[in-house]
């Protein structure tokens, strides 16, 4: 049973969640590569889902997921995407209304207590969000809940060799913040446990009860235009809190000494079409 302590720790952390998406939410995924659109679109394909068929997605951020299911289903088809964030919320319902989508209904809920009766769904998606869950065992039973018989659950998560990708920019952001014993270190990623790894993230489902599950690693090059275009896309994802922690402690001049330090390492990295980052996923299916 949950103490009062774990439930306030779990509600400060879904505050702090909030606020940061809130945050990002006019920008997510629309600066730099669209590698969030990139792998909703592979986990659509890798879903296989049939015209008519009705589709939750949870944690939807700006529809990543939701527009491919929403094509893919067809109009008679039906896809409800839910997330925390009320200001994402906002973003992705005038993103449809602008784009004329009629299949699509957009809530913001907490996916640890779905507001669906139970067997609703065909189809269950969460792209890039089961380590924002403080309580995963609970968030994957309501997924299980309510998914309808033979129904399928589709994941993906960061496979955990892409701390190997970030590893050199977070020793820039260590070296530029002051020594400070009592700090907590600036995150790399949302902490995911075990998740990030195929026999992890195996286990998770397969202990919440869904049954043929499978897991693979696919890694996607992508390319940003320019240094600009790079740094610009760093405060619409996860790194947005390393640098607001830096303009936090250094100011603006501190930050913009950081931003020459990793101008000069994104020489490394470039190509003639660009900077190339390679990005790992996991994408999981698993049925009910």
């Amino acid at each position: 049973m949950t103490n009062a302590e774990d439930l306030d720790r779990i509600a400060i952390r879904k505050r702090g969640t909030v606020a940061f998406f809130d945050r990002v939410a006019g920008k997510y995924d629309r600066s730099g590569p669209r590698f969030f659109s990139y792998f909703g679109q592979r986990l659509v394909d890798l879903a296989g889902l049939p015209s008519g068929a009705q589709i939750l997605d949870l944690a939807s951020g700006r529809g990543a997921v939701l527009f491919p299911a929403a094509a893919a289903v067809g109009p008679q088809g039906q896809i409800t995407g839910v997330d925390l964030s009320e200001q994402m919320v906002v973003e992705l319902t005038q993103e449809i209304q602008h784009l004329g989508v009629s299949n699509i209904t957009v809530r913001q809920m907490d996916v640890e207590n779905l507001q669906f009766s139970d067997t609703s769904f065909d189809f269950i998606f969460c792209g890039f969000g089961l380590f924002f869950f403080p309580q995963l065992e609970l968030a994957l039973a309501e997924m299980r809940r309510v998914l309808r018989p033979g129904g399928r659950l589709a994941v993906s998560l960061w496979d955990q060799s892409m701390d190997d990708q970030w590893a050199w920019f977070y020793q820039e952001v260590q070296a530029h913040l002051p020594p400070d014993p009592t700090a907590k270190p600036v995150p790399s990623r949302p902490p995911s446990g075990e998740l990030d790894t195929l026999a992890g993230l195996e286990r998770a489902l397969g202990e919440a009860g869904f049954r043929d599950v499978r897991v693979t690693l696919e890694f996607h090059d992508f390319v940003y235009t320019d240094d600009n275009d790079w740094w610009e896309a760093l405060w619409t994802h996860w790194t947005r809190m390393a640098l607001e922690r830096i303009e936090q402690v250094n100011g603006a001049e501190g930050l913009a000494l950081f931003k020459r330090d990793i101008f000069e390492h994104l020489q490394t990295m470039r190509q003639a079409d660009g900077i190339h980052q390679l990005f790992p996923a996991l994408l999981g299916l698993a049925d009910k």
